[in-house]
């Protein structure tokens, strides 16, 4: 089988991040992904003709409009397309301009082969999209996930009592009533902490070790070597219970505990993470992880399980190609996914057992992806 694709990018750290979990997938499936924005048609086609695309992978106002359809269908071109809002009055959930172009439903029912997928939840589509369900473009339901590929930890010793990677440029008023208050009580309690974000953590009067970028392997190293990790979204993100971001399954796949603050994510994590129900509560959450001197390793072995089974873009994956209808691609994916999966879950388990004993753990026992 043919497995050539072209993923389109679009700006933002959260679609970065999104963007490396698929092509990361693919390419250990043996795919080869090209990864560039064409610009044109032309350079679409001419990209297509070069290599041989037969999987395009795109999303709502960056990709859509250089997509040459004719050439799409006449190949048998599939063709996943990322939707944002589309409405009459531009309503957007995460930034002024996510939304999609007025034509982009027309387009995409002109592509034979193609599922168009939102990270939004179903109960803001009759708002939020309704441009595409009145354009009879039947749109799905899709998470983020955890990026598998390379996050499994080299070492789960504990190194610092909380870590948190985030940016604050687009939220600010969390930082402030927030993560502030939170971090501060920290250094007051003489608790450690990591910071990895960008230039608001020292305007806020914080200690920041800067920018990290979205590599498995950095952040989980971050993750399974704190107490706990904190996990914020956006404010129209929780007021509008809108989505979960892709931290939300990061942190427990690669063995960190999490506390987070939106109740949505009970949804898909269960008893797997903590949820906090006011800034109070958030902050007593973390304290309280921090100080609780009972063995954790269990509820992290069980969330590591449950997001490795369920929750990474190899699952993902699986859908998106059931969806399309090629099945034997979905049968592989989903093959290997249990593989990857099963040897993850494996290290891990080795890594907190090494620890509970006190012994040095030998990391060429376990294989992993």
């Amino acid at each position: 089988m043919k497995k050539i694709a072209l993923y389109i990018p679009r700006p933002g750290a959260t679609s970065l991040a999104i963007q490396r979990g698929y092509v990361d997938t693919l390419r250990h499936l043996g795919w080869t992904v090209y990864v560039c924005d064409p610009k044109t048609k032309i350079g679409c086609r001419r990209l297509i003709e070069k290599y041989g695309v037969n999987f395009i992978m795109t999303s709502s106002r960056y990709g859509m409009r250089q997509l040459p359809i004719q050439v799409i269908n006449d190949n048998g071109i599939s063709v996943i397309v990322e939707a944002l809002p589309l409405n009459p009055d531009d309503k957007t959930v995460d930034g002024p301009y996510e939304f999609a172009h007025k034509d982009e439903a027309d387009l995409v029912r002109e592509i034979d082969k193609v599922v168009v997928h939102t990270r939004l939840e179903s109960h803001l589509w009759s708002e939020y999209m309704c441009g595409w369900q009145d354009d009879n473009v039947d749109v799905k339901h899709l998470m983020s996930a955890g990026n598998i590929i390379g996050s499994t930890p080299i070492s789960c010793s504990i190194l610092t009592d909380v870590a948190m990677v985030a940016n604050f440029g687009h939220r600010q008023n969390i930082m402030r009533q927030l993560i502030k208050p939170l971090f501060e009580r920290l250094d007051l309690l003489g608790y450690s902490y990591q910071a990895f974000g960008d230039n608001i953590w020292g305007l806020a009067g914080l200690n920041c070790n800067g920018p990290m970028e979205c590599d498995p392997k950095t952040l989980s190293q971050v993750y399974s070597t704190a107490k706990v990790c904190p996990n914020v979204h956006t404010e129209s993100q929780i007021t509008l219970q809108s989505c979960v971001n892709e931290r939300s399954f990061m942190i427990p796949l690669c063995g960190g505990l999490q506390v987070s603050d939106n109740p949505l994510i009970a949804k898909y994590l269960g008893d797997h993470c903590e949820v906090a129900s006011s800034t109070t509560d958030f902050m007593n959450k973390i304290i309280g992880v921090v100080e609780n001197e009972e063995c954790l390793n269990d509820r992290i072995k069980a969330g590591v399980e449950d997001v490795s089974s369920n929750h990474t873009y190899f699952n993902r994956l699986v859908y998106l190609f059931q969806e399309l209808g090629l099945l034997e691609y979905a049968e592989l994916v989903d093959k290997e996914g249990k593989r990857v999966a099963q040897r993850h879950c494996w290290a891990i388990d080795a890594l907190l057992n090494a620890e509970e004993r006190g012994v040095l753990y030998d990391k060429n026992s376990v294989r992993t992806a």
